[in-house]
């Protein structure tokens, strides 16, 4: 004879809240084997969560994982030294090293030092200057159309050419790696790719508030993950660099964006990179990173990006060379 265990849904769906919203993301067949049930009731308990108004989330896979979400609750990091020792310096890079003329955004700087104790928010106060001149409202113009999901429509000044009126859907805005700058990620009108413009490039812009924008899928992992600066993608190729012995220092003990590989070879250190392409195929972003370490490094292959470099490397002493001397070098 079959004997049917019957369990309280109530215990039942309180340990599946607590697994969704402190052990997730998780499976149905984790949930079930940590509910001790079978998968079936575990989906019929989530779809009463959600009929509940509670906000189910789940992850992009073959077999999605859920968890819960729930409002943010901030730590007191003034208790905290190191968290609030990262909120310092978190406060220093947003204002110092990418300042953004809003007043807006002043304030929300200013908010931050409230959660720092005493003595690092005076710091934090004596720095945070409000910005000077004009400031205008760009940067919240887009904020908003981002958050509430609303088209822009905009003019941009893009370098080498005029002005030019589009309207887009913004998918994502960040703080670029390289410059500090912020950059935003959006798709015009009658367009089918996401591409990123320089905030500081936008002349004005006004959110199209009767208008919805549409789904658009953007993963910034896959989209920006390796990638040394605003460009990421599918589109790349593998760099291999010899750094001479006194950069070995500086390069070898620490993690580079899109490494595949490092190892010492002899006294110089070799280091292997995937480097992402620009609309015109080139590496701009990891060459521009190259250039910056003089005769200290060396491209060794592929052979079209090491001839990049040379003939970038040549085009210098044709313009500010007076006289060479000749080398032993390679």
């Amino acid at each position: 004879m079959t004997v049917t265990r019957k369990r309280e849904p109530g215990p039942r769906l309180l340990r599946l809240i607590a697994l969704l919203s402190e052990a997730g993301p998780l499976t149905t067949a984790q949930l079930a084997e940590r509910l001790d049930c079978q998968r079936q009731e575990v989906q019929r308990d989530r779809r009463l969560l959600i009929q509940e108004g509670r906000e189910v989330l789940h992850t992009e896979e073959r077999s999605p994982r859920y968890f819960l979400a729930h409002p943010w609750v901030s730590a007191d990091v003034s208790q905290d030294p190191v968290r609030a020792v990262i909120h310092h310096a978190l406060l220093r890079l947003l204002h110092h090293h990418a300042p953004t003329p809003s007043r807006l955004y002043h304030e929300v700087l200013l908010e931050l030092t409230g959660q720092l104790p005493a003595s690092l928010r005076n710091v934090a106060l004596r720095s945070l200057a409000p910005p000077g001149g004009d400031t205008p409202r760009l940067l919240e113009t887009l904020a908003a159309a981002w958050c509430w999901g609303q088209p822009v429509r905009f003019t941009y000044r893009k370098p080498g050419a005029g002005l030019k009126v589009s309207e887009a859907d913004i998918v994502f805005m960040e703080i670029n790696r390289n410059n500090l700058d912020w950059y935003v990620f959006a798709r015009r009108r009658g367009e089918v790719k996401v591409k990123t413009f320089h905030l500081s490039r936008f002349v004005d812009a006004v959110r199209l508030e009767n208008e919805a924008s549409p789904e658009i899928p953007f993963d910034p992992r896959a989209e920006l993950d390796g990638a040394w600066g605003i460009i990421g993608g599918k589109q790349h190729c593998e760099v291999t660099l010899r750094f001479a012995p006194d950069a070995v220092l500086y390069v070898a003990h620490r993690p580079w964006p899109g490494q595949l590989g490092g190892e010492m070879d002899g006294e110089s250190y070799l280091l292997r990179l995937r480097a992402p392409l620009n609309h015109e195929h080139l590496p701009v972003e990891v060459l521009a990173w190259i250039r910056g370490w003089g005769p200290r490094v060396e491209i060794l292959s592929p052979a079209w990006v090491r001839n990049l470099w040379l003939e970038d490397a040549r085009e210098v002493l044709r313009r500010y060379a007076l006289e060479v001397a000749p080398t032993g070098g390679r």
